[in-house]
């Protein structure tokens, strides 16, 4: 006697295959969507979420920070051309005081410097066997590229050094 017809529905096999494609291309688009986002390069940089950072740098490089859509302006009319150079203003960039980051949790460590204003922050590791922080909470800052108590503009780029061992 044959076996009873099963009742469940069974995917083809072209259809399994589809539906890993599928997912693939998904998950590309989303990565294409995290990389855009991390690696923008407007000029107005926006404010990190203080929870998740996603870092993925690896010593002395540096991600451009997230931005908005370029908007441009419309053209300023020719000034009268003059002998003697003229100097344009340019914008004020505040300055703060560095903290002593050395001993703190690198996820604190980075929502401390978010919170004064700095927008460029990366992370190098000093480990042999872990070379890329990829997630800050499980790091240490051993190290900072700023001294502690130097007045620092905030659109300067900061190393934090981290361990992720004892």
């Amino acid at each position: 006697m044959p076996p009873p017809p099963s009742s469940k529905p069974r995917l083809s096999k072209g259809a399994i295959i589809g539906l890993v494609v599928g997912g693939l291309v998904a998950m590309c688009c989303v990565g294409g969507i995290v990389g855009a986002a991390v690696g923008g390069g407007g000029s107005e940089p926006e404010k990190k979420p203080a929870a998740q950072p996603v870092l993925t740098t690896a010593p002395a490089t540096t991600a451009p920070a997230p931005s908005a859509p370029a908007t441009t302006a419309p053209a300023a009319p020719a000034a009268p051309s003059s002998t003697a150079a003229t100097a344009s203003p340019s914008p004020t960039v505040a300055e703060v005081k560095m903290p002593n980051l050395v001993g703190e949790n690198a996820q604190i460590a980075y929502e401390t410097l978010s919170e004064l204003g700095f927008t460029k922050i990366t992370f190098g590791s000093q480990d042999t066997d872990d070379k890329i922080v990829l997630y800050p909470p499980n790091w240490t800052v051993t190290k900072q590229s700023t001294k502690a108590g130097v007045k620092v503009r905030v659109d300067r780029t900061i190393v934090l050094t981290c361990t992720k061992e004892g």
